[in-house]
């Protein structure tokens, strides 16, 4: 009887250790794979740095310079400028994927909205070659973020754990998909 009861808990202990180790590596094997597609947002795909993260902080840049040449012919109060501003702050706030996205769009809308307006002023002969390049350089920063592989990367990582079995021992381990950058 001992050796019957001895048997049944090593082979219960043995099941235990199998499944545990399957959701441990499995775990471990789907998060390396997130981790990888996520570090490409900001990382790029090379780990240069170069990614959609270095891209946004492009266009910030170019927009807090338009703001800077709109504020010398514009009131302080203006809603384009305070546009401008808003959608930096909600940038420079936005911790995730979707809410970046998000808060580039707003950004988006908001300098070309000012740029259409500085571009139709008669500004001083310094300040005149300026809001056209900073567009030029902004909406370049949005080309490049439309060719970044990083929603590729994503959507492949989306797929294979949308898949069998990664679909259900990532569920039951935590791994979440990740948010496409649109």
């Amino acid at each position: 009887m001992s050796i019957l009861r001895k048997n049944s808990f090593a082979a219960f202990a043995m099941i235990l250790m199998i499944v545990a180790g399957t959701l441990i590596g499995s775990h471990n094997s789907l998060m390396n794979q997130r981790t990888k597609a996520a570090g490409i947002f900001t990382l790029g795909i090379r780990g240069d740095g170069i990614g959609i993260q270095s891209d946004l902080r492009e266009r910030d840049g170019a927009a807090y310079n338009m703001v800077v040449i709109a504020r010398k012919y514009l009131p302080e109060e203006n809603a384009l400028i305070q546009n401008v501003v808003d959608a930096r702050k909600s940038m420079d706030s936005a911790s995730s994927v979707k809410d970046k996205a998000t808060a580039d769009k707003a950004l988006e809308s908001s300098v070309r909205d000012l740029y259409h307006v500085l571009n139709g002023m008669d500004l001083s002969e310094q300040d005149a070659r300026y809001p056209q390049r900073l567009y030029t350089d902004f909406r370049s920063g949005g080309d490049r973020i439309g060719y970044d592989p990083y929603n590729q990367a994503a959507s492949a990582f989306n797929r294979t754990l949308a898949g069998f079995p990664a679909g259900l021992l990532g569920k039951m381990t935590g791994v979440r998909p990740l948010d496409l950058f649109e």
